[in-house]
């Protein structure tokens, strides 16, 4: 049957507006539903030791908010959507599209690894959504990154820096360096070099190696060889056990200095090699202040004592109170409006508070606030980078990692 015309042009303008319509229910659905957050772990892979903590910090800092605060913008819960990027860039590219383009999410925090974060970080500036990262890559926030990339985690060449001076400190002058090639580990050479050339010492030579690889044996000769004093190795768990396997077995006794990401994870490291192989090595990582209310009620919250230190778990806490507090006092979801309120919050004049339940109480009443976090002072740099955290030296004695100092 043939239809006349204005029952054709009724039909297209239907048609029409059915996009349309579409668009606003989503957005009308964006404006009033739960508020999705997209939290991005390595639950599988080289860094599987920690993201199951830092899901677990998300998920809980999300349930505080929601029962004692009563959600957010006038009642709206915050739904956590937790996806596993197996510690792999393609594979977290891929857990991010599907947050981004299916799940629909305000924002993805977490972002463990530096290559993941890397990979990202072009489709976050493109899509203008952003980014709460604990990965150390300098490259993460460099260039114009719009105020849409902030960092929770101190960045590679603060790392080095410190390093340097503690292997001073231990009296170890005449080093060499054994790295991991990828974006954290190698941006962190250069200002451990400088700290160890200014301090009067030497870096003989540095060799850097590639991950997976079926052996190290050469590149352990041809570091190890060299009998200086000691060995500074930026590298991850996987690969510093078969790497510290093989010291051993040469029968080595350069003393080793790395980061506690390969050394330690959660006790992993003693149990792949043994006590007797890992006794003596010395690793250092940004820590929280463990001593401070707030860690203590992270700790608390986390079910554990407040002698259990979580180096990352804390970092993901403090993203989403930062998070809940910029939604609050931006009124919005929306990442550019949201992100830039991050400045007043923790480096405001206001009162100072380290719980973000109490710090939406103040955004709600109007006042000011300075947030202190579990993780760390939350003090960011003009770049997004997190300033002045703590580092702790241990080193490994009878199987157990003892406490030698704090390094700022």
């Amino acid at each position: 049957m043939r239809q006349s015309r204005r029952t054709t042009l009724r039909t297209l303008a239907l048609a029409g507006s059915l996009p349309m319509f579409a668009r606003s229910a989503d957005v009308l659905a964006q404006e009033s539903g739960p508020i999705r957050i997209g939290l991005l772990v390595p639950l599988t892979g080289a860094a599987a030791a920690y993201g199951p903590e830092m899901a677990k910090a998300g998920r809980l800092a999300a349930e505080r908010i929601n029962k004692e605060a009563g959600g957010l913008l006038g009642g709206r819960p915050l739904e956590v959507l937790v996806e596993d990027t197996e510690s792999s860039a393609t594979a977290g590219v891929a857990a991010a599209r599907k947050l981004l383009d299916v799940e629909k999410v305000s924002i993805l925090t977490g972002v463990w690894n530096s290559s993941v974060a890397m990979a990202l970080k072009p489709i976050v500036l493109e899509r203008q959504m952003g980014m709460l990262v604990s990965g150390s890559a300098d490259a993460i926030t460099e260039g114009d990154t719009k105020g849409l990339i902030w960092r929770f985690q101190a960045k590679g060449k603060d790392w080095g820096g410190v390093i340097g001076r503690a292997m001073l400190k231990s009296d170890l002058k005449r080093v060499c360096i054994l790295g991991l090639q990828n974006p954290f580990t190698v941006g962190m050479i250069e200002p451990f070099s400088e700290a160890i050339r200014k301090g009067g010492g030497e870096v003989v030579e540095k060799v850097f190696y590639n991950p997976g690889q079926p052996s190290y044996r050469s590149e352990v000769e041809q570091i190890f060889s060299k009998n200086t004093d000691g060995v500074f190795m930026p590298a991850l768990l996987p690969d510093f056990t078969a790497i510290a396997k093989e010291v051993f077995r040469s029968g080595f006794t350069s003393r080793i200095f790395t980061l506690s990401i390969a050394a330690d994870s959660e006790g992993k490291f003693v149990q792949n090699v043994g006590a007797k192989v890992a006794e003596g090595i010395t690793h250092l990582q940004p820590t929280p202040p463990a001593g401070s209310t707030a860690y203590r009620k992270f700790a608390r919250m986390m079910n554990e004592t407040d002698d259990r230190v979580f180096l990352f778990a804390c970092n993901t806490y403090d993203q989403f109170a930062m998070l809940a507090m910029a939604i609050e006092k931006s009124k919005s979801t929306s990442a550019p409006e949201l992100l830039k309120h991050f400045p007043a919050i923790a480096h405001g004049p206001g009162d100072e508070v380290d719980d973000p339940v109490d710090g939406l109480r103040l955004i709600r009443a109007g006042k000011p606030l300075n947030y202190t976090g579990a993780g760390s002072s939350v003090e960011f740099s003009a770049s997004g980078d997190l300033v002045n955290r703590e580092f702790t030296q241990y080193q490994i004695r009878n199987g157990r990692n003892q406490v030698i100092s704090i390094v700022s």
